[in-house]
């Protein structure tokens, strides 16, 4: 009710201050409001409106004609998308959000459902991804080769299937919507200010970008484009990780984990709760990312048109990870002077009390790399005679990863560490190690490893051909026109997993060579009072102890290998509206959408089984299992339009988002030791997320600049994949009766429904006095809740909330623009959320945080002689906003990381 307060307070709150603001500029502006009624496109007469005001225009102008809910991102012109990333600019659209990895945005969530339910397109195509799942890292797309992009909220049943959550679908330019050439070029500079702390990064980079939009005759047009970046990966973070059963009451209050009294035959007799370890890492680097984009577009008619589209697009990722990490807190050591929080252990010194089970103190130096390739284009076609009108289209892309992370591990010779740790709500917290990390002859290279569960090495590969066609029939009336279509596609993504370990005898390990040492590694900012760490040449400490770096699909690595093949056939029929219903204007649209999905996945079972004479017999099989299944999806969609400036949006809907392909991985793992089997493996047989939904949106457009918006959503989600854990018997290998065990793999789990609102409202302030009439403002504000809960993968705690849903999503942009001046600032705020699934085995959620940027520009005026040149100043993260997650409890810290602030200064020109 808390929560359900505070989004109504907010949501009347901005109505109440923006509502009163909107009736005056309508008031003051009745030509204005009588051109945004009557039509898109501003007479010849008037002023041209370009700039920030001149793309919310737009996109004002194309949400209002829509035939569906969704929400636009328009660019005034190629390039001139305001943030480096286009999920971050996505982000400042009501009910979206993005995460933040290193500092940048690269997955979005659209009305509370997370990624895996976000379904994105390039120019009407979907698109191959680069991630083990279906996931779209949005960085893989410079906003300086994209031309806006919109979200579909409800769906039609022309569109694309396989989004519950939302359709986004990138554009790039059309090159015959410009009257002429156009050239624009981009140059900024770029300041880390973390990269500045961190040894193995460069604070400075640069983001560039070049493009050509022309015509070869009044019929056929070209454009071309390339963007660059260089910037820092630089990001310095605390760990504190999961918490286990200590079986101690370190307190004495006869009370552990949740406050829960201690008492024999309670599950919570494991007493309080301590972390696994903790660890401190900087993280320095290079993010590298190049693209190109290539349009061609022939209309020799009205009648008739051919487009073709490239798009290509290489990140790479380079960084060098140093620090220290400590494990095995909570047996076999002497622990003293804890600090305990609700049950749970939130400082603590710990000494090894000469075990092989105790503690761990490492030192680690760490190098990562990702490479992605994206390679994506297609060919359309339209044809209109007699009252029809024929859409085709192709399209094709694909993509591959090359991925290693490493690391190489100090120990502690002949000294027994002490350490200390004691975590805060909101900043970093105190980690102490009373032996010096530094010494290259107290702390000595021991091992190294290329591991699964750490990102390992795996190669990935996607690709997705696609063929669709369109056919309309105009029919006049109230029934407009008939469409009715068919789509097919066919898709192959392999995953392959490959490990690589090496370790050294503590008697044969020696101090580490001074030529391999760089200068030490020490943290700086906020973190200066940790610990500091040798800093080692990766490459050649692990030539000279080692060999040569050579990753490989082990016997164990099989069952994390697989391909995964799938087709769809879809066909749909759609009936578009434009009459009057009651005397009321009303457009829309209903139809229905079906869908055959045929899977194939091929991977391997290992079972290893201990023999009752303590041998253990490993078997890998290699196993094929195909799945499919039909969907009938309907929909609705209706606008009413009772004034001029009024619409009533009312839809439904049923949707589908297919399952991860990483889930519908067919390999498995059963290990049975003492007679106990326990099982890990993915889901061929998984069916799709699927959900009934309901929008409904009341649309204010008082003028061009100035737009009023409530809408309101709910959905019914039959399933919701989860992982899980269930039964699983194998045979007795002495003879006797199956042995029962656990397996662990993703399942479709309880639906349950997600429903809440959005507002969204902007306005410039047009009837001030100049120059303040240049002022205005773009604000939004959602409100999601949901029944569902998900188990936890250990089943150990019992549930939490729908992972990835914010409740509270909220963005306010102020911005300034006139005669050449733009200015904007923007504060986007999210509230906390459950991570998804899959990043630890307890509970982890995400703090609230709100991230502040800002922009300046400006372009010199045509009279001038730097005619067409802009300058710009540009700050993201001014805050230095931390990430920070937690167990749970707010007082129960995870990670606590921080980006630091990114400045940009560049000069661009446009011919």
């Amino acid at each position: 009710m808390k929560g359900l307060r505070q989004a109504v307070t907010t949501a009347t709150s901005l109505i109440a201050l923006l509502a009163p603001v909107a009736a005056f500029a309508q008031q003051t502006d009745p030509a204005t409001e009588d051109s945004a009624a009557a039509a898109p496109e501003a007479p010849p007469e008037d002023i041209v409106v370009t700039g920030i005001r001149g793309a919310l225009q737009g996109a004002i102008s194309q949400k209002r004609d829509a035939d569906r809910v969704q929400e636009v991102l328009a660019a005034e012109d190629l390039g001139k998308l305001p943030e480096a990333s286009i999920a971050e600019s996505l982000a400042r659209l009501p009910g979206i959000s993005t995460n933040r990895d290193r500092g940048n945005g690269t997955q979005i969530s659209i009305r509370g459902l997370g990624p895996n339910l976000v379904n994105t397109l390039l120019n009407g195509r979907e698109i191959v991804s680069a991630e083990s799942s279906r996931n779209i890292r949005y960085e893989q797309f410079p906003a300086e080769l994209l031309n806006g992009a919109s979200i579909y909220k409800s769906p039609t049943a022309a569109q694309v299937e396989g989004a519950i959550a939302g359709q986004v679908d990138l554009r790039t330019v059309k090159p015959l919507d410009y009257k002429g050439r156009s050239v624009s070029v981009n140059v900024r500079g770029i300041f880390s200010t973390e990269a500045d702390r961190v040894q193995d990064a460069d604070p400075f980079g640069y983001v560039a970008s070049i493009s050509y939009v022309g015509r070869i005759s009044d019929t056929l047009g070209f454009a071309v484009g390339y963007s660059g970046r260089k910037q820092a990966v630089a990001t310095t973070r605390t760990n504190i990780f999961r918490y286990a059963g200590s079986f101690t009451d370190f307190d004495g209050d006869g009370l552990g984990q949740n406050g829960l009294p201690i008492t024999p035959d309670s599950p919570n007799n494991q007493g309080d709760g301590i972390p696994f370890g903790f660890e401190a890492l900087a993280r320095g680097g290079n993010d590298e990312r190049h693209g190109a984009v290539g349009v061609l577009q022939w209309r020799p008619s009205s009648a008739f048109e051919l487009n073709a589209d490239f798009f290509y697009s290489r990140v790479s990722f380079d960084e060098t990870q140093r620090g220290f990490r400590v494990e095995n807190l909570p047996f076999g050591n002497v622990l003293s002077d804890p600090v305990v929080t609700n049950g749970y252990v939130t400082g603590i010194t710990t000494t090894n009390a000469g075990t092989d089970f105790g503690q761990v103190v490492r030192g680690v130096n760490e190098s990562f790399f990702f490479k992605d390739n994206l390679y994506a284009g297609g060919l359309n076609g339209r044809y209109e005679a007699g009252g029809w009108e024929v859409l085709g289209d192709v399209g094709y892309s694909t993509t591959d990863r090359r991925q290693q992370f490493l690391t190489l591990r100090t120990e502690p010779f002949g000294v027994t560490p002490t350490t200390r740790f004691q975590s805060f709500r909101g900043r970093a917290p105190i980690m102490t190690i009373d032996t010096d990390l530094t010494n290259p002859s107290l702390y000595r290279i021991a091992d190294f490893q290329i591991p699964e569960n750490g990102g390992g090495a795996p190669l990935i590969n996607d690709e997705l051909w696609s063929a669709s066609f369109d056919v309309k029939r105009e029919l006049g009336g109230f029934f407009k026109n008939i469409q009715f279509g068919g789509r097919y596609t066919d898709r192959s993504k392999d995953y392959t997993q490959r490990t690589q370990f090496g370790f050294i005898d503590p008697a044969q390990r020696v101090p580490v060579p001074a030529d391999l040492l760089n200068p030490d590694f020490q943290f700086g900012g906020e973190y200066g009072s940790l610990p500091g760490a040798l800093s080692i040449d990766i490459p050649a400490a692990f030539e000279r102890f080692f060999g040569e770096v050579n990753p490989t699909e082990s016997f164990f690595d099989q069952r994390f290998s697989w391909v995964v093949g799938e087709k769809t056939y879809a066909g749909y029929g759609q009936l578009n509206l434009d009459g009057e219903l009651f005397g009321i204007p009303l457009l829309g649209n209903a139809g229905l959408r079906v869908i055959r999905t045929e899977t194939i996945s091929r991977s391997t079972e290992i079972d290893q089984t201990q023999q009752p004479d303590g041998s253990v017999i490993d078997v890998a099989n290699p196993i094929a299992v195909r799945n499919q299944f039909t969907d009938w999806l309907p929909n609705l969609n209706l606008t009413f339009q009772p004034t001029d400036q009024l619409q009533l949006r009312l839809g439904f809907s049923k949707a589908l988002s297919r399952a991860p392909l990483d889930d519908l991985n067919a390999g498995s793992g059963v290990f049975t030791f003492n007679g106990v089997p326990q099982g890990f493996g993915g889901n061929p047989l998984l069916e799709p997320f699927r959900a009934t939904q309901y929008d409904a949106t009341v649309e204010w457009y008082l003028n061009r600049d100035t737009a009023i918006t409530l809408a309101g959503f709910y959905k019914d989600l039959d399933t919701f994949i989860v992982q899980q854990v269930t039964a699983v018997t194998v045979p007795d290998p002495a003879g006797g009766p199956a042995l029962e065990g656990t397996f662990r793999q993703p399942v479709n789990g309880q639906g349950g429904s997600i429903k809440g609102f959005e507002l969204s409202a902007q306005t410039v302030f047009s009837f001030l006095p100049s120059p303040f009439d240049g002022l205005g403002v773009f604000a939004n504000y959602s409100y999601t809740d949901s029944s569902i809960s998900v188990t936890e993968n250990d089943n150990a705690i019992g549930s939490i909330p729908l992972p990835g849903l914010s409740k509270h999503v909220a963005n306010l942009v102020a911005y300034y623009s006139k005669a050449g001046l733009e200015a904007r600032v923007g504060y986007r705020y999210r509230s906390s959320y459950a991570t998804e699934l899959g990043d630890t085995d307890r509970i982890l959620f995400t703090a609230p945080e709100g991230v502040l940027d800002m922009q300046i520009s400006y372009e010199f005026p045509e009279s001038t002689p730097l005619a067409g040149v802009q300058v710009m100043f540009q700050g993201n993260n001014l805050t230095n906003e931390p990430f920070e997650t937690y167990y749970g409890d707010r007082n129960l810290q995870g990670r606590y990381e921080k980006f630091g602030t990114r400045y940009l200064f560049g000069i661009g020109f446009k011919l």
